[in-house]
């Protein structure tokens, strides 16, 4: 194939990607329009039919690959049961969601605590409730979990590149090399067994290299592991992949062609698995939220919704990926949006949005109604029934 020949036929992808994206959108809005009628609240509209082809999408992508869905990314106990009829299994990072695990009376053995630092309450309550597998990254949760839950499946957390994510991890979590060594011999030193390796790429994560270079550094330490007599059974890709927003980002299809190479190398007695939050549940669902107010402070316009950082859109205000429909039908303006709050820290940066009909931008007044936006967020936070006003459709 000549370079030209490649050229076009990227690009030819890219144009189907961005035309799935905007009939994507279109999607959402079909489903979550109806819902403006009688707005009362910020609302969680989600599809169920999306939730489950979304678990399906990704089994398909990677067949090797057994999903485990980070409970944090949605919580909502309706959710996390389609996902369990679908067959996928669960990771959680924290006593609610060990709770809400025993609620949804799934084998405790297959739920994975992966957050790498655990309080002392929290292991004592995973290992009452038949957790087995905990994650580390230093000595000194070993030593913690070693005090607790002695007969534990450690997995061990080493630093891999976040290059090319959204929300890079790097840094608070993960073992370099020598973090690794002095994991290794307090284990050693306290007859804990490391049974497995685990990494994450980052979040929203479009570099696909992150993930066969973290494949190949577990293999690599798969081999010091036995060298020092523990038994690898388990290789956790952690979580990362992508939702597309513009198009330009990989597919999973893309993603899951690449990892299932690299697999190819890992002995097929070791189990891997995945942690999908927001590829499983950000696409099947559109949050609507209204707009309370407007204001002109020293020719800036600024937006004021009902939600705002604490109710859902934490990621905005860190420049995430957000598309953002209006049902006013004006010229759009950039406007500095914020959350309904008093603190400073609810504000989500500016954007292009149609907020005003047939006033002017420059009007003082906000219109009669307010406006209704509809935010395809896709973003990775705990949207519930806790939190939000929801609808499963």
């Amino acid at each position: 194939m000549s370079q030209a020949t490649a050229i076009k036929l990227d690009s030819d992808i890219k144009t189907q990607q961005r035309l799935m994206v905007e009939e994507d959108c279109r999607q959402q809005i079909a489903f979550t329009s109806s819902h403006t009628q009688d707005y009362l609240e910020p609302v969680l509209a989600m599809s169920r039919q999306r939730l489950r082809d979304n678990a399906r999408r990704f089994k398909a992508a990677m067949p090797r690959v057994r999903t485990h869905f980070a409970v944090k990314a949605n919580p909502d106990p309706e959710i996390l049961q389609i996902f369990k009829q679908e067959g996928t299994c669960f990771e959680v990072a924290s006593i609610a969601e060990i709770d809400a695990m025993l609620e949804l009376a799934v084998d405790m053995e297959t739920v994975f605590y992966s957050n790498p630092i655990k309080s002392p309450a929290s292991i004592a309550h995973a290992a009452r409730a038949g957790m087995l597998w905990y994650s580390v990254d230093t000595p000194e949760e070993v030593t913690k979990i070693a005090a607790i839950k002695p007969d534990a499946k450690l997995y061990l957390r080493i630093e891999v590149s976040n290059e090319g994510s959204n929300w890079p991890l790097a840094g608070k979590f993960g073992a370099s090399p020598s973090g690794v060594e002095m994991v290794i011999e307090t284990a050693k030193s306290l007859n804990m067994q490391i049974c497995g390796v685990t990494f994450h790429v980052g979040s929203q994560c479009s570099n696909i290299n992150n993930w066969v270079e973290g494949i190949k550094a577990a293999k690599a330490l798969f081999a010091k592991l036995a060298d020092h007599g523990f038994v690898p059974e388990l290789l956790n890709m952690g979580g990362g992949y992508p939702l597309q927003f513009s198009g330009d980002e990989p597919s999973i299809e893309e993603i899951g062609a690449e990892i299932n190479k690299a697999l190819e190398s890992i002995p097929e007695h070791i189990q891997v698995m995945a942690e999908p939050g927001r590829f499983l549940v950000g696409s099947a669902g559109c949050l609507l939220t209204q707009v309370v107010g407007v204001a002109t402070r020293d020719d800036v316009r600024w937006v004021y919704l009902d939600t705002g950082f604490y109710g859902g859109l934490l990621e905005i205000s860190g420049e995430f990926p957000v598309n953002l429909i209006s049902e006013r039908t004006g010229e759009p303006a950039t406007w500095t949006m914020a959350g309904p709050t008093c603190d400073s820290i609810d504000v989500m940066g500016r954007h292009r949005l149609k907020i005003l009909s047939t006033c002017p931008i420059s009007a003082p007044t906000a219109p009669p109604v307010p406006a209704i936006l509809m935010a395809f967020l896709r973003l990775f936070c705990a949207w519930s029934t806790s939190y939000l006003g929801s609808y499963q459709v």
